[in-house]
């Protein structure tokens, strides 16, 4: 278990240069893009956020000295949630507990990476206003959480699984509607297959539970592909991920957040980044504190046993109501991409195709462009396509139980960020349908 407690907001001031190293990297990161047929371009250099500190608060359920403070802090508009820690034996994990206590539905919001839970920041501020209880954790080694040793934490999903269900079980969160996308699909689903009482509703969005076999992925080729992918290339240098992959989906996510980058994209831009500045020295953060990302990265194939479990155990979750929603425009998770080195891309009845609001946001959403080609799709004779993440978790959960099922078509991998009204409204309409009943 652990205890828990309310944190202080008294962040050292991360350095300039941190941040304009980092955004260095950043352009490093959208040129690589570019060589994939995306465009490099110069983005605004995000003021760090320095809080002046506050006294720490002692409102979490067992409240506890105040021996962790946030490493940063970010702007109270976009992130106003009041900070908890939950002790674990590899260290402290950061967590808000947001909402009324007594509310009749506790909404657990679980990321992924290279994220941390101002992620959900907007759909927890209307489920909130609703008035909900939203709980949002950030694993060990993402977020404001503590960033302990590798040989202290592997920061595999089976432990980041293990940490949430402890945290779970010590804030006794019961009527649970369980959010996940990304990794926090398979550590979601894996803390609520073992305690399926606790859980009433799902939403699951552009993510798997499901062992996949490298060697025949079928549907699955593209995660598969771009896993071998990612750690070939990112594996060679430690701080690669750091580096190239969250400077450059931060300022995708940034710019889908504001694409005028005015203020709102640099406090963006500034929250994602953050988690990769040392917090005492204000400088880049080294190998060993980016190792959580690439672990992550490593664990899509390596951890495969994982996965496996976790759909094993999928049938106890047999009954309860859930949604779907999936960006299709998701290289990984979205529409069936053809499968350029198969001897068949599509299945049988199908065509490959591309469909310029289907192309991932990271190059131009243009069926003339380059790079198009890479990213094409099956589609059926009458041009819808195929959506097999989303099948599969349908076949699993069963369609008795489906609430409903939804598709962002322009929405690449972060549909929080992407259509985060969208999200917004499937969670009403998951949490009415038990109502209407």
């Amino acid at each position: 278990m652990g205890r828990l407690n309310r944190v202080g907001r008294t962040p050292p001031a991360a350095s300039r240069g941190g941040v304009r190293q980092l955004l260095l990297f950043l352009a490093a990161g959208m040129l690589v893009l570019s060589a994939c047929g995306g465009s490099a371009e110069t983005a605004t250099e995000p003021e760090p956020t320095i809080s002046t500190g506050a006294p720490a608060d002692t409102d979490c359920l067992t409240p506890a000295p105040a021996t962790f403070v946030r490493p940063f802090d970010v702007d109270p508009e976009d992130y106003p949630f009041q900070s908890c820690a939950f002790e674990t034996d590899a260290g402290r994990i950061h967590y808000f507990d947001e909402g009324p206590r007594d509310a009749s539905e506790t909404i657990l919001m679980v990321h992924g990476n290279p994220t941390w839970s101002y992620l959900y920041r907007n759909i927890a501020t209307a489920m909130i206003e609703d008035g909900h209880r939203v709980v949002a954790l950030d694993h060990l080694g993402m977020g404001m959480s503590d960033v302990p040793p590798t040989a202290e934490f592997d920061y595999r999903p089976r432990s980041h699984a293990d940490n949430l269900e402890d945290l779970v079980v010590a804030l006794d969160l019961q009527n649970v509607t369980l959010v996940v996308q990304d990794w926090g699909g398979p550590i979601g689903l894996g803390m609520a297959t073992r305690q399926p009482e606790r859980i009433s509703h799902l939403l699951i969005m552009n993510t798997w539970a499901w062992s996949i076999d490298p060697d025949d992925p079928g549907a699955y080729h593209e995660l598969v592909d771009w896993t071998e992918q990612d750690i070939r290339f990112l594996g060679s240098t430690p701080t690669a991920f750091c580096d190239l992959a969250l400077v450059g989906q931060s300022e995708l996510t940034a710019a889908e957040a504001d694409p005028s980058r005015g203020a709102l994209y640099e406090r963006v831009l500034a929250a994602y980044l953050a988690p990769a500045i040392d917090p005492v020295t204000g400088d880049y953060r080294t190998s060993e504190t980016c190792a959580p990302m690439l672990i992550f990265a490593e664990s899509i194939g390596e951890d495969d046993a994982f996965q496996g479990e976790v759909e094993a155990r999928m049938e106890n979750l047999h009954g309860t109501p859930y949604s779907l929603l999936f960006g299709l425009s998701d290289q990984l998770f979205g529409a069936l991409r053809c499968d350029t080195d198969a001897d068949q891309p599509c299945p049988a009845g199908t065509t490959c195709t591309c469909q310029d609001d289907l192309l991932p946001a990271r190059i131009d959403r243009d069926c003339d462009n380059r790079a198009a080609g890479e990213f094409r799709i099956c589609a059926r004779p009458d041009g819808s396509i195929i959506d097999p993440y989303a099948d599969r978790f349908e076949d699993i959960l069963g369609s008795e139980s489906l609430v409903s099922r939804e598709v962002v078509r322009d929405a690449d991998h972060m549909v929080q960020e992407w259509a985060p009204e969208r999200v917004i409204q499937a969670l009403r309409d998951l949490l009415a349908h038990q109502e209407a009943e």
